[in-house]
């Protein structure tokens, strides 16, 4: 089990699995005060793997959040449900994985090394088990081409099309 916080207090690291459009992000809500209270979005940040946000809440009680698609100052709301998780009482150092529009899914928290303070379950799936030895992290290496992309829109051309518009 993940390591004690002070006072029971649950550190919660959170991944969403989601791409949005460029000029898009993605923020939490909720009904506890970290989480805005529903009132104000919790910002997320982006990652290799998604989105990833930490928190940290008091433990042994049930949190009902959403995320939200946010662009300029429209918010794009999950469908459904709201959805549902119950923190440990002891506290600790937590995980959650949740893809988008998945709100009616069960969400497992598994536990987190608390001295490395860095969210190490990219590699986890929603459904994987919490046993920390299938827990194992892989190590991902960012493209050479990630800081070279501009946000511009791509168009693909089959080997010999360029040459067709040379010509005309």
């Amino acid at each position: 089990m993940g390591m004690s916080t002070r006072h029971g207090k649950v550190k919660l690291s959170i991944l969403l699995k989601h791409q949005v459009e460029f000029g898009e992000h993605v923020a939490i809500l909720g009904s506890t005060k970290e989480l805005g209270s529903w009132k104000k979005s919790v910002p997320m940040n982006w990652k290799e793997n998604g989105w990833v946000c930490e928190l940290e809440l008091r433990g042994d009680k049930s949190i009902e959040y959403e995320f939200v698609i946010v662009k300029k100052d429209k918010m794009k709301w999950e469908g459904a449900d709201n959805r549902v998780l119950k923190l440990p009482k002891g506290g600790g150092s937590f995980g959650i994985v949740c893809l988008w529009n998945a709100t009616g899914e069960t969400v497992d928290l598994f536990p987190l090394d608390s001295e490395k303070n860095e969210v190490e379950f990219d590699d986890m799936n929603e459904n994987e088990s919490t046993d920390t030895d299938s827990a194992s992290v892989l190590e991902v290496q960012t493209s050479p081409f990630v800081g070279q992309w501009q946000g511009r829109s791509v168009s693909f051309m089959q080997s010999n099309e360029h040459r067709n518009q040379e010509t005309e």
